[in-house]
């Protein structure tokens, strides 16, 4: 078997990219694909589940962590920490189908991309509003290239490093048959689909501040 040092290598690496031309070869261009765009609702099951589950680790106060609960006592606030009520719980069901009922969840492939992307380049136009009032992405999830695992981003990261990865958002309000714009071009997204259950574990929403 042939074996390159890493020296021989590195000499050897312009040559790998010349084409047969003898031109050097651009490298890939960068590229997005919706590999999915998905209804919260289209399964009610797994939607009722969700709801029910978000609202019993993240608003009620029995689940807070230590340290909160501490605040909350040496606010003179520990009579917060109590069972929710289903007053509370319908409550908050409440918000959460009024974010999410109209809302889909969008997956798309990024490869090689470049200084230029970005998530915050994911809008969908309404032509009824101001471009300031257009919703764009949300929430969003960084997963590996295969969509099966989180991407934790370092702090000086806004996006991972890798040249092959998926990115998972929310569109609120969302426009069937509306373009959704891109860092590279407009994108057209297939018609929804019920939420994988990868993505349900994946990619937890959270409500807007």
């Amino acid at each position: 078997m042939l074996r390159l040092s890493a020296l021989s290598l590195l000499f050897f690496w312009p040559l790998l990219c010349v084409s047969p031309s003898g031109v050097m070869a651009d490298p890939a261009p960068p590229s997005l694909e919706i590999i999915g765009l998905y209804s919260f609702r289209a399964n009610r099951t797994e939607y009722d589940r969700f709801l029910a589950r978000t609202i019993e680790e993240v608003h009620n106060p029995l689940n807070f962590s230590e340290n909160l609960k501490n605040f909350l006592r040496d606010q003179g606030r520990g009579d917060e920490i109590r069972p929710l009520s289903r007053e509370d719980r319908e409550e908050w069901e409440g918000i959460y189908r009024a974010h999410l009922d109209e809302a889909v969840l969008v997956e798309v492939m990024v490869t090689n991309p470049d200084a230029r992307f970005s998530v915050g380049h994911f809008i969908q136009p309404d032509p009824s509003r101001p471009p300031g009032q257009w919703q764009a992405a949300w929430n969003e999830t960084f997963l590996t290239a295969d969509g099966e695992s989180r991407i934790e981003l370092a702090d000086t990261e806004k996006v991972p490093s890798s040249s092959r990865y998926r990115v998972v958002f929310v569109i609120h309000y969302w426009r069937q048959g509306t373009p959704l714009q891109s860092s590279y071009g407009d994108l057209t997204p297939p018609l929804p689909e019920p939420v994988p259950a990868r993505l349900w574990r994946l990619a937890p929403y959270e409500l807007p501040d």
